[in-house]
C-alpha cells in the first residue's frame, strides 16, 4: 500500500512529524527450495531488506505479514503458513525516514517456506527491486538496519529452533 494511503500517514496527519511514533510492524523471511532468500531494495534506506512494514488496522499479525509479502515481494502467502520466529524491539530499533519522520519499531518476524504464487508485481512507491539471494551471499549484502536485525533473528531461530527476541539497546 502506498504510504499516502496507509494508516501511519493518517496518524502522522494528526500528530505531525516532530514526534517519535511507536509502531507495530512485521517482517517476513521468505526462503525457497534452493536455500535462497527474497530481498527487496528499499529506496528510503538505500539498501536491501526482507519484505515488511507497518501493521494496518483490522488485520492480524500474520495477515499484515502476508500483505507485506505480496505488496513488496509479489509473494502470495496464506497467513496460516507463516511461522513466528521472533521479534525485534528496543531503544535503538528506530527508523529515520528521508522526510524526517522517526518511528520506533516493534516487529514480529515470520518465516515462510511455502507460498501459493509469485509475481513480479511489487509496490514501486517504496521498493525498487526484488531478488533471490543465496544464503552464502547474505552476509556480504548491504542490508537496512531492520534487514540486519531480521537476519540475526533468523540465524538465532535456525540455531535453536526457538523464537528469538532481539532487543536493540
Amino acid at each position: 500500500m502506498p504510504y499516502q494511503d496507509s494508516y501511519i500517514a493518517q496518524v502522522r496527519e494528526k500528530v505531525g512529524h516532530d514526534f517519535l511514533l511507536v509502531m507495530p510492524t512485521v517482517d517476513v523471511v521468505i526462503k525457497n527450495n534452493a536455500d535462497e532468500f527474497l530481498l527487496i531494495y528499499n529506496r528510503d534506506f538505500d539498501a536491501w531488506a526482507f519484505p515488511g512494514g507497518c501493521n494496518e488496522p483490522g488485520l492480524s499479525w500474520q495477515e499484515n505479514a502476508a500483505r507485506e509479502a505480496l505488496e513488496e515481494g509479489g509473494i502470495q502467502i496464506k497467513p496460516e503458513k507463516l511461522a513466528l520466529i521472533g521479534n525485534i524491539a528496543g531503544d535503538n530499533f528506530i527508523a529515520k525516514y528521508p522526510n524526517g519522520d522517526t518511528t520506533q519499531l516493534f516487529s514480529n518476524v515470520f518465516l515462510c517456506e511455502e507460498w501459493d504464487a509469485e509475481s513480479n508485481d511489487i509496490d514501486t512507491t517504496e521498493i525498487d527491486a526484488k531478488k533471490w539471494v543465496p544464503i552464502s551471499e547474505i552476509p556480504a549484502t548491504k542490508l537496512t538496519f531492520a534487514g540486519e536485525a531480521v537476519w540475526e533473528v533468523y540465524q538465532q531461530y535456525q540455531a535453536t529452533g526457538n523464537a528469538y527476541s532481539l532487543n536493540r539497546k
